[in-house]
């Protein structure tokens, strides 16, 4: 079995799960669905926590990668939250009768909730697809950190 060192095995996991937040992203966002960015979210927590562990490998510390991992988690983290306060507020509503006056307050934070969700994604649209492209940032500050995507050792 050949020896496999921690640099060149690091830099393959790292570049493995780019991969899959390139892939998973832009579906993601156009979508706007909620398994597809929580899907998206749990991604990035891994490439960041990858990257964390993995930083004693990059000059810089892989700084500017986990920045930016970090300011998208911060945005799919917060539409996270307004898809769990959508699903607490459907299971209020459920369990009230259809005269409930308390219904009229639940529908009101709903609606709420909504618009501040669709603001959200729009935030976090806009940061995937600003100049130059998220995705494109992100693998060049990878590959600055990390050298190249390759899975073999840099020469």
């Amino acid at each position: 079995m050949p020896k496999r060192t921690f640099g060149p095995f690091m830099r393959t996991v790292v570049f493995k799960r780019l991969q899959r937040i390139l892939d998973d992203g832009t579906v993601a966002f156009a979508g706007g669905r909620e398994a597809d960015l929580h899907a998206l979210r749990i991604a990035v927590k891994r490439l960041r926590y990858n990257i964390e562990f993995a930083s004693s490998l990059a000059p810089d510390g892989a700084r500017e990668a986990l920045d930016l991992l970090a300011r998208l988690q911060e945005r799919l983290g917060a539409l996270a939250d307004f898809d769990a306060f959508e699903r607490g507020y459907a299971a209020l509503l459920d369990g009230l009768a259809p005269n409930d006056p308390r219904r009229i307050g639940i529908e009101a934070l709903r609606a709420a909730s909504q618009g501040d969700r669709d603001r959200a994604l729009a935030d976090a649209r806009a940061f995937w697809l600003a100049e130059p492209p998220y995705p494109e940032r992100l693998a060049a500050s990878i590959s600055a950190a990390f050298g190249s995507n390759s899975p073999k050792p840099e020469p």
